[in-house]
């Protein structure tokens, strides 16, 4: 689904669901695409009483209409004229944004099951979990992250062990959110390496969890600086480089207890020959199970697009690990390649 508006929406509820997972893309009319997405359904939230939004979603809409696509405009004022002003723009269906854009959503959902019914190979549990731990809100109020972690972990491993990382991959990857895409990438890859090892079912979701919760920490890192569009300065890498820290911290106060799980959080940037950080910890002082979730982040931030860089492909990413053998310990890295790369 495409949403075009002329408003800056806050992004949460159904509108933050739908955009986390991939199902709606969301435009600000004067940045919207210049290259045509097919087969989608457009949402128009724009005041068709203002001349210039109505002319830019008119070459919106140019771009983008198809036969295909059924066009919904949400009316935030329903009358005579602002029905006939969509009408004449293409409108298919009509909506009321009396309340809101959340409840525009579920109607739109309604009125067109195949939204609601989107097949994600990501659990709903694994969804919720996510999402939840990368709400600073959500660590404001007492609860059992413990459990929340791992039961979203557990159902990274299911899915991985029933559909293969590939078709994980395939899906993550198309995700607007990139601090979501990157912890599910990582959980993804890190139940795919347990697997290919034959750990037993207690170390796979061992190292999955470990993958899942690595980067906590980025939900107090502000917006601004994770999205940014250009590269950081020396000041807001510094502040970056807080996440490992501050997610050990905020998970050992939280009560999750596994030391294994907290090691992960708080080491998992730190390299074989000391260069890392926070500790510039090196060599044997860094666990294994630490080393594992180092080489999934360092994969998983190669094959995933950024606003300063292309992704590259797997076998990229896997030849990035193997040609810097002063940072990866090169017999996981081996192991990890059957996980990742078809034989």
């Amino acid at each position: 689904m495409l949403l075009f508006t002329d408003r800056e929406l806050v992004q949460e509820g159904e509108l933050k669901r739908l955009i986390m997972r991939g199902i709606c893309r969301m435009f600000p009319l004067r940045s919207a695409p210049t290259f045509r997405i097919d087969n989608a359904v457009i949402l128009c939230d724009v005041d068709l009483e203002n001349f210039a939004s109505a002319h830019q979603l008119r070459s919106a809409l140019a771009v983008h209409r198809s036969a295909e696509s059924p066009v919904v405009f949400l009316l935030r004022e329903k009358n005579h004229h602002t029905e006939s002003q969509a009408r004449a723009l293409g409108a298919s269906d009509l909506l009321s944004g009396e309340e809101g854009i959340n409840a525009a959503l579920r109607q739109l959902m309604a009125k067109f099951p195949f939204l609601r019914a989107h097949q994600s190979c990501v659990p709903p549990e694994t969804q919720r979990a996510i999402e939840d731990l990368l709400e600073p809100n959500t660590w404001n109020a007492a609860s059992n992250y413990g459990g929340l972690i791992n039961a979203g972990a557990q159902a990274v491993l299911d899915a991985i062990e029933a559909e293969g990382i590939q078709h994980w991959m395939n899906e993550v990857l198309s995700y607007d959110n990139l601090t979501y895409q990157h912890c599910l990438l990582v959980a993804g890859t890190a139940a795919a390496f347990g697997s290919s090892l034959g750990f037993s079912r207690e170390d796979k979701v061992l190292l999955t969890t470990a993958g899942f919760a690595h980067d906590v920490g980025k939900a107090f890192i502000p917006l601004e600086i994770l999205n940014k569009q250009t590269a950081l300065d020396a000041a807001e890498i510094a502040n970056v480089r807080r996440h490992p820290m501050i997610g050990y911290a905020i998970l050992k106060e939280h009560g999750v207890q596994n030391g294994d799980v907290l090691a992960c959080v708080r080491s998992h940037h730190e390299l074989l020959d000391g260069s890392g950080y926070p500790a510039g910890l090196m060599g044997n002082s860094l666990p294994d199970l630490v080393k594992m979730v180092t080489i999934c982040d360092v994969f998983s931030a190669l094959v995933e697009r950024r606003t300063y860089k292309q992704p590259v492909t797997s076998e990229a990413a896997y030849d990035y690990l193997t040609d810097n053998e002063q940072w990866f310990d090169q017999a996981l890295v081996r192991a990890f390649r059957r996980s990742i790369l078809p034989t």
